[in-house]
């Protein structure tokens, strides 16, 4: 493997992504990602918010290109696997890409075609960077920033966006993505219909100050355009209730807002996970609650859904327009513990429904109820430091056992392999067991980084690397599989 083989794998990321290879190039990609780190980093990079929880988040690949887009792509790839597409073309290809990032997205097109994004087209210093607003959205169902950067953020620089309007009030970031470090769309919460001005600021972490832009605005010219619902429609699954409360229908997304609860005070319980999530809980204490979570999930690429592997199919929301007979796609999940109700909010991100959608179907993704096993299930050992360890331990929940094998050390993380046996009919997918690990003498556990499913019994869980060699591996909870639940939306109210 050499630098040069990465660099054009790198090239080709954001089109294997998108499923816009041919199969010789994914193939060449696949084989390429097994065997370097780097790369496997860089997409699984790829296919979060870049900005979701730190705005010091690294900056991902753009997604989401229209199908003429794709077919141009996918002559590109096929050249560039071919390794006779120079870097100068590659350069070009990837300047055009970036200058025209809102049109070529499908997700702002009608808004496009409708003329409802505000120019702002101003320049800016920001220590050695130039910042250029070109454009933004002031969507209703979010607000989006179209920018770029000179010269090109490096890979381990970041700029830092904060938005607020003249009556005070902040908006919170969503995630952004970008390309070649240098053309960016950044996503916040929408803006309230009476703002007036903006003031949105950039700070680079290392000049002192902030580099501020005031932009007037008209957040009504796109609200017109928008439809909100309220379905008010609930399900119960087993004990587990699934609600929608709300949904907007934007002109550059559709936003459905989900509930979860059940029962607080079955102690059995320890907590639901949104498809192949882990579990989702709030600790609660005398005063409240003493931990809240939020999390984000970007739907992964169409080749990394697999029968076997670390994404199965059938795991995510699913949003079909009965009116046009289309599906709608998922670009993301973000889901927080609700202190007060101790169960889960959430909002699933779509691509925009057509104008003419009357009818919505949702199926929801399958939730997990997690359990906590009869007793607590630990197994301490020693950490390898490099190669891997034998081990023998038994992890048992109800009719299910998942005997771990070996400890391997893998791209600087701690790896164990698990065999499964179970009883009755389910797969082995039913399940899904809740894994952590501590260090010796620290009170903080660790969820895995990652769970994969080798073949039919073989299960392999990534956790990051303990410092201590003294390590304490334990089976907190196993999550058994509910079934979907369909909801019909009312769109034409």
């Amino acid at each position: 493997m050499t630098k040069y083989e990465c660099e054009i794998i790198k090239d080709l990321l954001p089109l294997y992504a998108d499923g816009v290879v041919s199969r010789a190039t994914l193939e060449m990609v696949e084989r390429h990602l097994t065997e370097c780190a780097s790369c496997r980093q860089l997409l699984n990079e790829s296919t979060q918010p870049v900005f979701a929880k730190s705005p010091a988040a690294k900056n991902s690949p753009i997604t989401g290109i229209d199908k003429a887009w794709g077919r141009l792509r996918q002559v590109a790839a096929v050249f560039m696997a071919c390794i006779i597409i120079s870097a100068s073309t590659i350069a070009w290809a990837s300047y055009q890409a970036g200058r025209n990032m809102a049109l070529r997205d499908p997700s702002f097109q009608q808004a496009n075609d409708m003329d409802l994004f505000t120019e702002v087209n101003q320049t800016q210093k920001l220590g050695p960077y130039t910042i250029t607003v070109d454009k933004i959205l002031l969507d209703s169902a979010r607000t989006t920033v179209f920018y770029s950067v000179d010269p090109q953020l490096e890979v381990d620089s970041n700029i830092h966006i904060n938005l607020s309007d003249d009556k005070g009030v902040h908006y919170d970031p969503r995630g952004g993505r970008g390309i070649q470090g240098k053309y960016f769309v950044y996503d916040l919460e929408p803006v309230n219909l009476d703002a007036q001005k903006l003031a949105l600021s950039f700070n680079d972490g290392a000049t002192p100050g902030e580099t501020q832009f005031v932009i007037p605005v008209d957040p009504t010219l796109v609200a017109q355009n928008t439809r909100e619902i309220y379905p008010n429609l609930k399900k119960t699954i087993e004990s587990v209730e699934l609600a929608l409360d709300r949904a907007v229908l934007g002109l550059s997304e559709s936003t459905i807002f989900f509930r979860v609860r059940w029962p607080q005070d079955n102690t059995s319980i320890a907590g639901v996970g949104i498809g192949q999530d882990s579990p989702m809980y709030t600790v609660m204490g005398p005063n409240g609650p003493t931990s809240v979570e939020s999390r984000g999930s970007s739907t992964p690429p169409a080749p990394m859904i697999k029968e076997y592997g670390a994404f199965l199919p059938g795991h995510w929301a699913d949003l079909i327009d009965e009116t046009n007979g289309r599906r709608i796609k998922l670009n993301e999940t973000r889901t927080q513990t609700d202190p007060v109700t101790g169960g889960i909010t959430g909002t699933f991100h779509f691509e925009p429904a057509d104008p003419s959608a009357r009818e919505l179907k949702l199926t929801s993704p399958p939730l997990y109820l997690y359990r906590f096993p009869d007793q607590e299930q630990t197994m301490e050992f020693n950490c390898p430091r490099q190669g891997e360890q034998a081990l023998n331990g038994v992890f048992s929940y109800e009719n299910v056992t998942y005997s771990l094998e070996k400890a391997v050390i893998e791209d600087k993380q701690l790896v164990f392999y698990f065999s499964f046996e179970g009883t009755g009919d389910k797969p082995p997918h039913y399940y899904r067991p809740e894994f952590r690990i501590k260090d010796q003498d620290l009170e903080f556990w660790h969820g895995h980084i990652r769970m994969e499913w080798l073949e039919q019994n073989q299960l392999k869980i990534s956790f990051p690397m303990p410092e201590n060699d003294r390590v304490t591996l334990q089976l907190r909870s196993v999550g058994e599989r509910m079934p979907k639940v369909d909801f019909e939306l009312d769109a034409a109210r």
